[in-house]
Parts: structure tokens; C-alpha cells; sequence
């Protein structure tokens, strides 16, 4: 059976953000592979879904390194077959405020 992958509001509004941030700071020729890292990571949820490691405060989530300075926080539910993406950590950001 596929696994379904749900974006919950928090990964939609911390997406476009870091998509705004690097249109403004960087080049268009790295959102362009943001995108695609972000696609090529849906993918590979899709079929290995416990193949990232634990979130470091709950591990419940597990965290995807996009890049250097971007992880995906996302939760699988085994029993539904679904993962829900759950947000997009800049890792320059404050720790403290991270809570997965």
C-alpha cells in the first residue's frame, strides 16, 4: 500500500517562507532546488518513511535534512499509512523555539 503524504498548515506557511527568504537573499537557480529537494523528499517518505532519524526533543517526529540549513519535521502514522509534514526548520533559527 502507498503512503499518503498530508502537508499540514504549519509545513505550507514555513515552506513559502523559506522559498521568499531564498528569492530575497539567494538566487532563483536555489529555489528551484529547494522545490526539488522538497519533491525528492516527499518521494522517498512515500516509500521509506522511518528512514530519517528521530527529532531531537520529541520522537514521535522525525527530521529530513533538505539541505545545510533546512530540515523537514514530519510525523508518520503507521496505522493510516500517512505521513503529515509538519514543518520547515531553518536551522539558524533559535532552538528553543523548535519543538519537535
Amino acid at each position: 500500500m502507498a503512503i499518503e503524504v498530508n502537508w499540514s498548515d504549519e509545513a505550507k506557511e514555513t515552506f513559502e517562507k523559506n522559498i521568499n527568504y531564498l528569492q530575497n537573499e539567494w538566487s532563483e537557480k536555489d529555489v528551484i532546488k529547494f522545490i526539488q529537494q522538497t519533491e525528492i523528499i516527499v518521494e522517498w517518505l512515500k516509500k521509506f518513511p522511518l528512514s530519517f532519524p528521530p527529532g531531537l526533543k520529541n520522537k514521535k517526529y522525525r527530521r529530513a535534512r533538505l539541505n545545510k540549513y533546512i530540515a523537514l519535521f514530519y510525523r508518520f502514522y503507521k496505522t493510516k499509512d500517512q505521513v503529515i509534514l509538519i514543518t520547515f526548520w531553518n536551522i539558524k533559527q533559535n532552538p528553543g523555539k523548535l519543538k519537535y
